[in-house]
């Protein structure tokens, strides 16, 4: 019984690591890589890529340094007529099938003992952080944060807020975060800040946030497609109440940045990126990158950052062209979801 267990882990974790696909179609990891091959191209080490991509390992690292035993529930697993020696087996065995244990051994065959000794360390630190916080979070409910988002008003109130707490089960948001706790911190402590930079820091967060424009619906289920289908609204105030969750989020994580700049990425990565959401379903994992499609990724990023400059060198008119453009987007993306196309 053991080994059909362990079978039953293997697959369950080999479908854990095929998600991480997504991050080749991720906005953000395409920028890294474009990075990345733009100093390659002209002989030189990629650098400036370097930070990214620790903060792309960094958040990896929460997926990967889970437990693969959680992914059996705790009742069944109890159930189940195992002997105590077998229980124990099941345990080391199972230690076999965590990536974090073989991406340990690579960094320990590759490079030196004392990395991957940091590597394990941070892994376990960060498995530490989720079964506590897990843990927290069930003994105190008030201070799981997706539960202390408020209660918006109106019509959309409860859409908007549902849409938040999928929002914040996603690592673009994190990434997001992660930039702009950066930015901030370099606007206070740093004796002369350049102002420049902070623009770029907001298109750096807008963009974080871009891919799932492209994927409004992926975390709904064909059931909970079919139901927004049943409500009294128009197919343009669904894709409102996404697009007030994806903006607000966006707002608070600009804001001590340069919100104009970002803010008019923003409306760019979802005027294009209803299309895919609408045209097509893409489901998506909870605590992953989302992934979208590279044609409109690559169409995010250009308009994205050419938009977002130009706010920032020639003025707001251009936020006010964007979010003109967001809205006809907007009305026209939802008659195709009332089509159902």
């Amino acid at each position: 019984m053991v080994f059909a267990i362990l079978k039953a882990l293997s697959r369950a974790v080999e479908r854990d690591l095929a998600t991480l696909e997504s991050l080749k179609v991720n906005n953000f990891f395409l920028f890294v890589a474009l990075l990345i091959y733009g100093a390659l191209v002209s002989g030189v080490k990629p650098v400036s890529a370097e930070p990214f991509l620790l903060l792309l390992g960094f958040l990896l690292l929460f997926p990967l340094s889970s437990d693969p035993l959680d992914k059996i529930p705790p009742q069944r697993l109890d159930s189940w007529p195992l002997t105590r020696g077998q229980r124990l087996a099941l345990r080391l065995a199972s230690l076999g099938l965590s990536p974090v244990l073989w991406l340990t051994v690579s960094i320990l065959l590759l490079t030196s003992p004392a990395l991957a000794l940091f590597f394990l360390g941070v892994a376990v630190g960060i498995q530490s952080l989720i079964v506590c916080g897990s843990r927290w979070a069930a003994r105190v409910p008030a201070w799981n944060p997706q539960r202390s988002i408020p209660q918006l008003p109106g019509r959309l109130g409860g859409m908007i807020r549902n849409d938040m707490r999928e929002m914040l089960s996603l690592l673009d948001p994190y990434l997001a975060a992660l930039l702009a706790i950066a930015g901030s911190a370099y606007r206070l402590l740093s004796a002369h800040p350049d102002p420049s930079a902070f623009p770029i820091l907001a298109l750096l967060v807008a963009l974080a946030l871009s891919t799932y424009a492209q994927c409004l619906f992926g975390l709904d289920s064909a059931s909970g497609v079919s139901r927004f289908r049943l409500l009294p609204l128009r197919g343009w105030q669904i894709l409102l109440a996404k697009d007030i969750a994806f903006l607000g989020i966006l707002w608070v994580l600009v804001l001590p940045l340069s919100p104009g700049p970002g803010m008019t990425f923003g409306f760019a990565a979802l005027a294009i990126g209803h299309f895919p959401s609408v045209g097509r379903h893409s489901p998506q994992r909870r605590w992953r990158f989302t992934g979208g499609k590279l044609v409109f990724g690559v169409a995010q990023m250009l308009s994205g950052f050419m938009l977002g400059l130009a706010e920032y060198q020639q003025g707001v008119w251009f936020l006010a062209v964007t979010s003109a453009t967001w809205l006809v987007s907007l009305y026209r993306c939802g008659k195709l979801w009332e089509a159902g196309r």
